[in-house]
């Protein structure tokens, strides 16, 4: 239960979400032009590896104990 709790509270779980909702929507959307939805996917890349950094930076200067 606690993987599943850590799962839905992460950031960088619901950003992923997000970037294959709306790849997916702009894709059957024929009027939109792919590389505006490609450079949100890379604006989306580029937060969940700030976000990644983020909270190995907290887990490794986090004391112990």
């Amino acid at each position: 239960m606690d993987m599943l709790n850590r799962l839905v509270t992460s950031r960088r779980f619901w950003l992923t979400i997000f970037a294959v909702i709306q790849t997916v929507v702009f894709q059957l959307l024929p009027d939109i032009n792919p590389a505006i939805w490609q450079s949100i996917d890379a604006l989306v890349l580029v937060l969940i590896g700030a976000f990644t950094v983020d909270d190995t930076v907290d887990k490794l200067t986090t004391p112990k104990g």
